[in-house]
């Protein structure tokens, strides 16, 4: 009977210390923005050439694709930021009505060029070099910085401080103090690049200060932090 007065007794000290030992926290969300200029970027070129033959085709797209290796040369562009590895080729059918049946006009080739653009001051040139050699089709540029990285930590610091400042704003409303952080957990959207305007290239082209109207918009960054703080009575 002792012995079990004794197990009962130790197991209520063992309770009260873990209700003791419990830890009170408050969980917070925090949010950062960050901006940041571009100043590199991607341009993707297509090279689509249509010719009775195939051999006609695969010449075409070549010789478009040389004109404006050339262009990127004489504006000092290397060779190692530029790929023309991309290249295909197919028939060219259409459906004849009379006899019902496809009928080969010939073949396409397509060449693909990928440009990489450290300096934007020369985007405009390049887009409306391109085009004017003959390239016929441009995708909108995808920008970027070199500050990317920096620019995503201004972000989480300010998520962080933000968390911080709403802890504090809950805890002094409650009659608490803030204590330790517990954990952290930290989020992010992905920019998605803005693009300089470039509707209607070709129709541009024409214009000799085309190139002058691209304009780059900044790189946009977002941070969300979720952090647990330790709680305390306000009194301590």
């Amino acid at each position: 009977m002792v012995k079990s007065l004794w197990v009962v007794l130790l197991l209520s000290i063992g309770v009260h210390v873990m209700a003791e030992e419990q830890i009170r926290t408050i969980t917070v969300n925090g949010t950062g923005f960050a901006e940041v200029a571009p100043d590199r970027a991607n341009l993707q070129m297509s090279i689509v050439a249509r010719e009775k033959t195939l051999a006609a085709a695969q010449k075409a797209a070549a010789d478009v694709t040389n004109k404006v290796l050339k262009m990127l040369d004489g504006m000092g562009i290397a060779r190692s930021k530029i790929d023309t590895t991309g290249a295909s080729v197919r028939p060219d059918y259409r459906w004849n009505r009379e006899t019902e049946e496809q009928e080969l006009r010939g073949y396409i080739s397509e060449r693909q060029i990928s440009v990489e653009i450290e300096d934007l001051e020369k985007l405009g040139a390049v887009v409306e070099g391109a085009v004017g050699t003959g390239v016929n089709q441009v995708s909108p540029p995808q920008l970027d910085s070199s500050q990317r990285k920096a620019t995503y930590r201004k972000a989480l610091r300010a998520a962080a401080e933000d968390a911080r400042d709403n802890a504090y704003q809950l805890a002094d409303a409650l009659g608490a103090r803030l204590g330790s952080v517990v954990s952290i957990h930290s989020g992010s959207n992905q920019p998605r690049p803005p693009v300089p305007y470039a509707a209607n290239v070709r129709a541009m082209a024409a214009d000799s200060g085309a190139a002058e109207t691209y304009n780059a918009a900044d790189l946009s960054f977002n941070a969300t932090v979720t952090v647990v703080f330790e709680l305390s009575d306000g009194s301590n």
